[in-house]
């Protein structure tokens, strides 16, 4: 009697945009290590793309931890005052302030820390294929990249408009992918068998006043990126769909990083049960 191996199905990770709240990426991060599944192709956007770049150039879910760790901004209350306070001076050498009209931040610097930490500057560098959406600001649609420079096209992916400054390449001038898809699974279906999305758009909650300047911005990015999260599950759900409970965390709020971990915990025995009926 012929014994037939089963062909492992190729798993593919779709990490979505959300700020700060996609610290809770490194739980499904640490988990698929955990379980030992190797994502055959990532595509992520906005912070998405930045935890899908360090894991694809080949770091543990546990060493980005560590990363990120050395990164965070735990003594800023708010992220105004990351602009506003004294010790601005403390964050200079990451968050470089732009002085182009529309923009706070440049993020140069920012993403040739993430260059220095993963050792890789192109996207052929890779260890696993990754694919990052970025939003054409001039025509409003998506751009997708795979190939050629990993930098240009992660700080494209993170540049929410009026925040970060806006990319130039290949003549056109890119923004952050979560205007047009916060959790691009879509680009993963036709080179996966199925798709694992984590959706870190978390939980629209407006306070009962009236937001300020960094509020209402913030919150309206909110709203877009939950409105077309909605509509792409009802449309084409993924095999596996991944939402922690997140309340109380806005985008830029990095500070409560341990408050993004302890919310998200759950996640990962989520991913263990769902995972386990993929393979």
């Amino acid at each position: 009697m012929r014994l037939f191996r089963r062909k492992p199905k190729k798993i593919g990770l779709a990490l979505g945009g959300g700020g700060a709240r996609g610290l809770a990426h490194i739980h499904v991060l640490e988990t698929l290590d955990e379980l030992g599944i190797r994502p055959h192709a990532i595509a992520g956007t906005s912070i998405g793309s930045i935890m899908g770049a360090l894991y694809a150039s080949g770091l543990t879910g546990l060493e980005i931890r560590d990363l990120v760790d050395r990164l965070l901004l735990r003594n800023v209350e708010k992220v105004s005052d990351v602009f506003t306070r004294k010790d601005i001076l403390r964050w200079i050498g990451l968050i470089d302030p732009s002085f182009q009209r529309g923009s706070l931040v440049k993020g140069e610097k920012f993403v040739r820390f993430l260059s220095e930490s993963m050792d890789c500057s192109a996207f052929e560098e890779l260890q696993i294929p990754l694919h990052v959406s970025t939003t054409d600001y001039t025509s409003g649609q998506e751009v997708v990249f795979s190939s050629g420079d990993l930098l240009s096209a992660v700080r494209a992916s993170m540049a929410i408009p009026g925040f970060f400054a806006p990319v130039e390449r290949e003549g056109k001038v890119l923004v952050d992918g979560g205007l047009v898809n916060p959790l691009p699974y879509n680009l993963l279906k036709q080179e996966c068998d199925a798709v694992i999305a984590v959706d870190v758009s978390g939980s629209l909650e407006m306070p009962n006043k009236r937001p300020d300047f960094f509020d209402a911005m913030l919150g309206s990015f909110d709203i877009v990126q939950s409105a077309l999260i909605s509509e792409q599950l009802r449309r084409d759900p993924p095999a596996v769909y991944l939402k922690p409970d997140l309340h109380g965390i806005r985008i830029l709020e990095f500070n409560k990083a341990g408050l993004v971990f302890e919310q998200s915990e759950p996640i990962r025995g989520l991913l263990k049960d769902k995972a386990g009926r993929l393979l």
